[in-house]
């Protein structure tokens, strides 16, 4: 009865992630642009916002990156409608950087709203009617001029889109879709969220000012910016040498929290015929506070048990002044899981010193040489439940086999 179950189960997801595949997938062959954390994100997100020529609009968890903030303004400066919502309380709350970089792009829509419809809106609970829709707006994308958008599992920060050759970058996977689909299923989570209506936003910048009185403030403000693009081009010229690559998918589809990540993650992982490969800056065994064990490491279990070969490299949780509980726990039942059932499971903690990264911030998985996960999710019941998030999952066998090599080498270096 209980395999009758799981297989009814199976089958309904995999019905209901058809439905949403036809809703929500790419048309055809698509063209992506890839990068990774620490060699070439900034690269990336700094060719999608500065190609802009008419719209950007952008989902931040953090924003902290002075290089990606001066590429938004350039950006305005140049009368390119730019909406952003960020959340308003990350973990650890919103650092001085964060604040400055609100004032500094609120202050530059304003100068330059003229007829553009700027918005510049802030997630948080401390509105007066309170209640949130999220525990966290926790997804990265940024849709481009509404023809492309690039999502990823990375913040907008300096560890994140660290400058190529620096140090303290996390492990993590970005991409930019040439795609008008996927920008439509984007747009359409970004205007439904912001909403105001639900009193969970506060909005840092709508044009409402009399435009008389913007006009009036235009050339101090241009004055004290006038240098921005400039200094970009000056800052950023190893761009041109460190190339992010272009390669061409069969099928893209697209998943968020917490519409369809469940049933996505899930049947990500029942597609799986010889091997699955996950690279997570956190999965929990256990699902939430419900004493049940998590969904998402049963399916892993029932793929190992149908033959597919394993592998599950997580965070070191203790490099955020905690503990590793989870990641033992985790590393336990696996192995207690593969040794009673003499199943292919292999998992480690990553080695970050030989990694030679801040910490694994990914949230991606690999499947048998064709399909990739690139994602904001991390594997736990608040993210895939409560938190707001975005992915995708990638039918291609050049981008798996770019992102196969990083697995590899952090695999090698920390098992």
């Amino acid at each position: 009865m209980d395999h009758l179950d799981a297989l009814i189960g199976s089958l309904s997801r995999r019905l209901l992630l058809a439905v949403i595949s036809i809703l929500s997938a790419s048309l055809g062959a698509v063209t992506l642009d890839v990068s990774e954390s620490p060699r070439s994100n900034l690269v990336l997100s700094l060719r999608a916002i500065l190609s802009a020529q008419k719209s950007i609009v952008m989902n931040a968890y953090e924003l902290t990156s002075y290089d990606v903030a001066d590429a938004l303004i350039q950006k305005i400066n140049e009368g390119v409608r730019v909406e952003l919502l960020q959340e308003g309380q990350p973990v650890g709350g919103l650092v001085p950087e964060a604040k400055d970089i609100q004032k500094k792009i609120a202050k530059a829509m304003e100068a330059n709203s003229g007829s553009q419809l700027h918005g510049y809106w802030v997630m948080t609970s401390e509105t007066p009617k309170g209640k949130r829709r999220f525990r966290y707006n926790h997804a990265k994308y940024i849709v481009i001029d509404e023809k492309g958008v690039m999502v990823g599992s990375e913040n907008y920060s300096p560890s994140g889109q660290p400058e190529p050759g620096s140090t303290g970058g996390t492990r993590g996977w970005q991409t930019f879709i040439y795609d008008e689909q996927m920008s439509r299923n984007f747009l359409k989570v970004f205007r439904k969220d912001i909403n105001t209506s639900h009193g969970d936003l506060v909005t840092l910048y709508s044009p409402k000012i009399p435009l008389p009185k913007i006009l009036g403030r235009v050339a101090d403000w241009i004055e004290s910016m006038q240098n921005v693009a400039t200094r970009i081009e000056n800052r950023f010229s190893w761009m041109l040498s460190d190339e992010p690559k272009t390669l061409d998918a069969d099928n893209v589809e697209f998943l968020t929290s917490p519409e369809s990540s469940m049933v996505g993650l899930m049947a990500f992982i029942e597609s799986a015929q010889e091997t699955l490969d996950v690279e997570l800056m956190s999965f929990n065994p256990m699902w939430g506070k419900t004493g049940e064990v998590s969904p998402l490491f049963n399916a892993i279990v029932a793929a190992a048990k149908r033959g597919v070969k394993i592998r599950v490299l997580v965070n070191d949780s203790t490099v955020f002044g905690g503990d590793n509980d989870p990641e033992m726990k985790l590393l336990a039942m696996l192995e207690n899981v593969a040794k009673e059932n003499h199943l292919p499971i292999q998992a480690a903690i990553a080695d970050l010193p030989k990694m030679k990264v801040k910490y694994i911030h990914n949230k991606g998985a690999l499947a048998d040489g064709y399909k990739t996960l690139i994602s904001s999710i991390n594997w736990n019941q608040n993210s895939v439940e409560n938190n707001r998030e975005t992915a995708i999952s990638v039918d291609s066998r050049s981008i798996n086999e770019h992102y196969q090599s990083i697995f590899n080498w952090d695999w090698q270096a920390s098992h």
